[in-house]
C-alpha cells in the first residue's frame, strides 16, 4: 500500500490538484492563495510543488494531496485514495480491505449501471425510441457519449439482475438508489424503467446518481431522480461540474441553467462552463463549491414562474457570499435549449450582454409596480431591500441603497432604518455576545495573544534560517535556546545549532537543506521544517539581506523580552513565597536574579 501511495503522489501534481479548487499565484518556488477552509482576505495558504505539501498559516491546516482532498470534499481516506488513484492511472489492489468501503461499493454500482444503460442505448433494439428522441433533440453521437446518456429498458428487474451478477448484494443496489422495495412481499424492483438516463457525477467525474426522463407521456413524472443516498446529496451536487470546472475557472464565469438538457445543448454548442443545480434552487453548499472556481455566476432559468422563483432563491444565498451575479436574458425560447436550437449565436450574445442581477431585477420590479404611487414605491422597497440586506459587501450594499433612494426619491437613511429594523434582533444578540467575551476574561485573552505572538515569532525566525541560512551564525549568537516557547520549534532550533557546529566547518554557504532534513528525519521534525520553508516563501520572499536582518532583530528582541518578563513574574512570585517563609538567604538570591533580569529588560527597552 505504501508503494502505491508513493506512486500516486509522484504522478499527481499537488499544485494542479489544489489549483482546481482555488486560484494560486506563484511566489518564488512555491504557490500562494486564499485558504478554502476559513475566511480570509490576505492569502496565507501555501503549496509546495517540490515537497508536495500544503499549509495554511491562518488556520494551521496542512498536509498532502490526500489530506487536502479529504478535507475539501469531506471524504474518507479510502475514497480520496481511490479518486486520486484513478486520476494518476494507478491500479489499486482490489482485495485491500481499506478500499472496500460502503461508499466505494455504491460508486461502483452507479458506474456499472451507467455503462450498462449506455450500451443498451447504443446497441439494443428496445432503445430505438430513445435514440429517436435524442435525435429529435438534435444531440450528436459524440455528445451522447460525452455525457454517457443511457436507456433503462422497460423491465422490472433487468438492472437488478445485471448488478447481482456482478457480485453486488440486493441491499447495496437499493442503497445506491437504483431499486425500490416492493410494497407487498420481500424483494426489490428497478427504480428506472423505460427512461433515458442522465448520469450525475461528483466533481471528480464519479457517477453518484441519475436523473431519468420518461419516454411515455402517460408517466406521472417526466423526470425521476436518485433519492438521497450515502454518495448522492443533491444539495452538494452541480450537474456537469466535473467537465465544466476547468472552463469556469479559465473564464471566471459559471453559467447556471435549470436542467440537464439545457446543459447538454449548451455544451454541444460550445459553452463549456455551463452547469445545473440538479432541479433545486442554489444551496449554500453549492455556492461554496462554486467559489472554488469563480466569483461570478450567470443565471439562465426558465421564463416560467417556477424558474424565476428558483433563480431568486439562489440569488439570496449567492449575494450573502459576496458573489457577482448576472442574468442571461434570452431573446426567444422558453429555455436555453430552445434558444440554442433556433440560433446558437443568440445564446452567446445573451451571455456576453448579461446584465448584473440587481440592474435586471431593479428594472423588472419598477416595471411591475411603478414609482408613480406611494403603494408602488412601498412594494419596490419591500421586494428589493431584503436582497440588498443580504449583500456581503458593504460598499456594494451602499451603492444599491443609494440607487434605490434616488429612484424612490426618499433619503438613504430611511432605507437603512428599514433594513436595520428587520435585522435588529440579530445585531443585539451579536453585540451582547461581544460584551460577554470582552468582560472579565481580558487577562486570559491577553495571555493567549502573547503566547500566540511568541510562537509566531519563533516560527518566523526559524523559517528565515531554513530558507536563508546565511543568517544562522548571527541568530545563534543573539538568540538563547530557552527563549523559544514551543517544544517542536525549540527542538528544531537545537538541531540547527548542532548541524551548524558539527557539519559546517568552513562557510555557512555549505548549509544544505536536503542534507539537514536527512539528519532530522528520525526526529519527526522534517514536516515542521518543510512547513516553515513555506512560511518563509509567504512572508519574506521579497526581502533583501538588510530587511531580513532587521526583521530578525525585531523578532529576537521580542522573544527575549517575552522570556525575561516571564522570568520576572516567576521570580516575583518566588520572592513573595520566600518572604512569607522568612527565608532571608533565598530572598537575597532571588532578588539578585530579579535585578539581573530587570537589567536585561532595561537594555532591550532602550
Amino acid at each position: 500500500m505504501a508503494g502505491q501511495i508513493d506512486e500516486i503522489k509522484a504522478r499527481v501534481d499537488i499544485v494542479d490538484l489544489i489549483g482546481e479548487y482555488i486560484r494560486l499565484k506563484q511566489i518564488g518556488t512555491n504557490w500562494r492563495g486564499l485558504c478554502p477552509f476559513h475566511n480570509e482576505k490576505t492569502p496565507s495558504f501555501m503549496v509546495s510543488r517540490d515537497k508536495q505539501i500544503w499549509h495554511c498559516f491562518g488556520c494551521s491546516e496542512g498536509g498532502d494531496i490526500f489530506s487536502f482532498l479529504q478535507k475539501i470534499e469531506g471524504l474518507e481516506f479510502a475514497e480520496a485514495l481511490k479518486t486520486l488513484a484513478q486520476r494518476a492511472g494507478v491500479k489499486l489492489v482490489a482485495s485491500d480491505p481499506q478500499l472496500v468501503s460502503e461508499k466505494n461499493r455504491l460508486i461502483d454500482i452507479c458506474r456499472l449501471a451507467a455503462a450498462f444503460w449506455h450500451k443498451i442505448l447504443l446497441e439494443s433494439p428496445s432503445a430505438q425510441g430513445a435514440r429517436d428522441y435524442l435525435k429529435k433533440r438534435q444531440l450528436i453521437d459524440n455528445t451522447i457519449s460525452d455525457f454517457q446518456l443511457g436507456y433503462a429498458p422497460e423491465s422490472w428487474d433487468v438492472t437488478l439482475k445485471f448488478l447481482l451478477n456482478k457480485g453486488f448484494k440486493e441491499t447495496e443496489i437499493f442503497l445506491a438508489g437504483l431499486t425500490v422495495k416492493k410494497e407487498r412481499g420481500e424483494g426489490f424492483y428497478d427504480r428506472f424503467r423505460q427512461r433515458i438516463t442522465f448520469p450525475i457525477r461528483d466533481p471528480h467525474g464519479q457517477v453518484v446518481g441519475f436523473s431519468a426522463r420518461a419516454l411515455q407521456t402517460t408517466e406521472s413524472a417526466k423526470y425521476i431522480n436518485t433519492p438521497q443516498t450515502l454518495i448522492y446529496n443533491k444539495s452538494l451536487i452541480l450537474y456537469n461540474l466535473d467537465k465544466a470546472k476547468t472552463e469556469i475557472k479559465k473564464s471566471n464565469l459559471a453559467i447556471l441553467v435549470e436542467g440537464q438538457m439545457d446543459v447538454i445543448s449548451a455544451w454541444q454548442a460550445g459553452s463549456h462552463n455551463v452547469i445545473a443545480a440538479s432541479g433545486t434552487a442554489l444551496t449554500l453548499d453549492q455556492i461554496k463549491i462554486l467559489k472554488r472556481y469563480t466569483n461570478t455566476i450567470a443565471l439562465s432559468f426558465d421564463a416560467d414562474a417556477a424558474g424565476q422563483n428558483a433563480a431568486k432563491r439562489g440569488v439570496d444565498i449567492a449575494l450573502s457570499q459576496d458573489m457577482e451575479i448576472k442574468v442571461i436574458v434570452l431573446p426567444f425560447g422558453k429555455d436555453p435549449d430552445e434558444c440554442i436550437k433556433q440560433d446558437p449565436s443568440a445564446w452567446f450574445k445573451a451571455i456576453a450582454e448579461a446584465p448584473i442581477f440587481m440592474d435586471y431585477f431593479l428594472a423588472q420590479t419598477v416595471k411591475n409596480f411603478g414609482v408613480a404611487t406611494a403603494e408602488g414605491k412601498k412594494q419596490i422597497a419591500k421586494t428589493l431591500l431584503p436582497l440588498i440586506a443580504r449583500m456581503g459587501n458593504r460598499i456594494e450594499q451602499t451603492h444599491w441603497l443609494q440607487r434605490l433612494a434616488e429612484l424612490l426619491k426618499v433619503s438613504e437613511q430611511i432605507l437603512r432604518e428599514a433594513i436595520s429594523t428587520a435585522s435588529g434582533l440579530t445585531k443585539q444578540r451579536t453585540v451582547g455576545a461581544r460584551i460577554i467575551l470582552s468582560g472579565d476574561k481580558n487577562k486570559q485573552a491577553n495571555q493567549v495573544v502573547i503566547k500566540d505572538r511568541a510562537e509566531q515569532s519563533s516560527e518566523q525566525i526559524l523559517a528565515i534560517l531554513l530558507k536563508y541560512p546565511r543568517h544562522l551564525p548571527h541568530v545563534i549568537d543573539a538568540l538563547p535556546v530557552e527563549t523559544l516557547v514551543e517544544s517542536k520549534l525549540l527542538a528544531l532550533y537545537k538541531e540547527l545549532i548542532i548541524y551548524y557546529t558539527k557539519t559546517i566547518n568552513s562557510s555557512i554557504e555549505a548549509f544544505a537543506y536536503a542534507d539537514f532534513k536527512t539528519k532530522i528525519k528520525d526526529s519527526g521534525l522534517a514536516g515542521v521544517a518543510d512547513t516553515l520553508i513555506l512560511l518563509a516563501e509567504k512572508d519574506f520572499f521579497d526581502f533583501d539581506y538588510d530587511n531580513l536582518r532587521l526583521e530578525l532583530s525585531t523578532l529576537i528582541d521580542f522573544l527575549k523580552k517575552n522570556y525575561y518578563e516571564s522570568c520576572a513574574r516567576t521570580l516575583s512570585d518566588q520572592i513573595k513565597a520566600a518572604e512569607a517563609a522568612g527565608d532571608k538567604l533565598q530572598i537575597a538570591k532571588l532578588v539578585e536574579q530579579f535585578s539581573q533580569i530587570m537589567e536585561q529588560l532595561k537594555t532591550l527597552n532602550n
